[in-house]
């Protein structure tokens, strides 16, 4: 045996070990930067389909809705005034009615699906969010196309006889005693799926960033490596202006999702409760 074969013998061993020490570390490198990435692009998804569903209820959702609630209003008005006149000169209720169909906007809800369901890792409430939010997407587009249809039937009426079209519009009371919510409870829906999209869409970017965040730091100390930062969505212009539904309208589904404090939170609230009472 010659003298050097151990000596040949580790440093062939110490090869090997190097070399797959080294391809695993690229492995994990790779693997972290894809699910990084993934994180980024769910967050653009999130980021596109919230601003699309901000730009459709600032253009339309809220100008239709206050049309509605201005109809409303004046017919209040013209049945109490309809009430108190005596004679045969009635008012006539000339009702402006806002028969202007809607084209469903385009959301990456399939992109985003796969996106998070496949490529990262997420649980509780961001899980939760993502799923309200492609049911929201997917609502919002079937009753945009139902009160499309519903504008259609009337318009096929042409000319609509006015107390038809009040009776169909506003959802008033037919002689027969019959009232058709159709009308109404489209638009309505719209309204609510409309802030279901712009505040979910929130929720889950929210929560992608923190869960991305919290991913990128623990590989960045383990690996030493540059890794991908992750972008974070500003929407205080919207907010100024109205456009975010308040967190108040979903306390009941933010209720479930109560953050579970550590036991070093929780004893940091205990020492600060014991220094407020002394």
């Amino acid at each position: 045996m010659p003298p050097y074969f151990f000596g040949t013998l580790a440093a062939a061993a110490f090869g090997a070990f190097a070399g797959a020490w080294i391809n695993a570390r690229i492995q994990t490198k790779k693997t972290v930067i894809a699910e990084l990435n993934g994180f980024n692009a769910a967050l653009s998804l999130c980021f596109s389909i919230c601003n699309r569903a901000i730009s459709l209820k600032k253009q339309h959702v809220m100008p239709m809705s206050a049309r509605y609630e201005q109809a409303q209003r004046e017919y209040k008005k013209f049945a109490l005034k309809k009430r108190l006149r005596i004679g045969p000169d009635l008012p006539v209720f000339e009702l402006h009615a806002d028969l202007q169909t809607l084209t469903p906007p385009k959301m990456p809800a399939e992109l985003l699906e796969r996106c998070v369901f496949e490529k990262i890792t997420i649980r509780g409430r961001a899980l939760a969010s993502a799923v309200d939010l492609i049911g929201a997407i997917d609502g919002l587009e079937k009753s945009i196309k139902y009160r499309n249809d519903l504008i259609a039937e009337i318009q096929k009426l042409s000319p609509v006889p006015p107390k038809l079209l009040a009776e169909k519009y506003l959802a008033l009371k037919n002689e027969d005693g019959i009232i058709d919510e159709k009308f109404r409870a489209s638009l309505t829906a719209i309204v609510n799926q409309t802030d279901d999209c712009i505040f979910f869409s929130q929720i889950l970017a929210e929560d992608l960033l923190t869960y991305g965040k919290r991913f990128r730091r623990k590989h960045s100390i383990g690996l030493r490596l540059g890794l991908p930062k992750l972008q974070q969505a500003d929407w205080s212009v919207a907010k100024a202006h109205g456009l975010i539904p308040p967190a108040k309208l979903y306390a009941s589904w933010l209720s479930g999702f109560k953050e579970r404090k550590s036991p070093w939170k929780r004893f940091a609230s205990w020492v600060s409760k014991r220094r407020q009472r002394s």
